[in-house]
């Protein structure tokens, strides 16, 4: 009797373990988007090997249709997932900076009609949490100001620059004073960025070298 009831509990929790396993899908800040761009760029690159086959101007021709074909059908997937993204709050972990309105992505448009990388603006508001020392001998008056992505183990995986924060020389000290806020500007994305967003389990804003 144990034992049948032991089959039934196994049966039951089955479906929650394989889908809290990950099986290598990303849904983090990003969502889908490192999936779907990481198919864009395998289907491309097979495309790109027929290349090599090129001998008449009907290869030639043939070729061109199955790129632009290729390229209008991702860009409607991709440009579908980066909508998706719109107004979605990211959560941070504690860090440098402090967020005092939500901050989300807004799709603007592709950087890159060929690459179909994605833009984003920037939503939302965040200050110094407090003051920040700048460890450096020269002078700049602003910093920037990154999103960073890390692993579980809590290595850093990912870094993408989403703006900018004031500097000033307190008495020979560069530092951010406390309340600063961020300017925030554009985030982009692109084939460099899709393992480390995979990996990335939590976020930070923060300025980083």
């Amino acid at each position: 009797m144990k034992i049948i009831k032991l089959m039934a509990l196994a049966a039951i929790l089955m479906p929650l373990l394989f889908s809290c396993s990950g099986g290598g899908s990303s849904a983090g800040m990003l969502g889908q988007l490192p999936d779907k761009y990481a198919q864009f760029t395998e289907e491309k690159a097979e495309l790109k090997k027929e290349a090599q086959n090129i001998k008449t101007e009907a290869d030639k021709k043939r070729f061109l249709e199955k790129s632009e074909k290729l390229n209008k059908k991702w860009k409607e997937k991709l440009e579908a997932t980066a909508k998706d993204l719109n107004g979605k709050p990211i959560e941070f972990a504690e860090s440098q900076f402090e967020v005092t309105s939500p901050v989300s992505l807004e799709f603007e448009e592709f950087s890159s009609s060929s690459a179909l990388t994605p833009k984003f603006k920037v939503n939302g508001e965040a200050k110094a949490a407090s003051d920040i020392t700048i460890d450096q001998k020269y002078y700049y008056s602003t910093e920037n100001v990154y999103i960073t992505g890390y692993d579980a183990e809590g290595k850093q995986v990912y870094k993408a620059k989403v703006g900018s924060v004031e500097v000033q020389d307190a008495d020979g000290k560069l530092l951010v004073k406390a309340g600063t806020p961020v300017k925030f500007d554009k985030l982009g994305f692109g084939k460099a960025d899709v393992e480390g967003s995979k990996l990335a389990k939590s976020y930070k804003l923060e300025m980083v070298r």
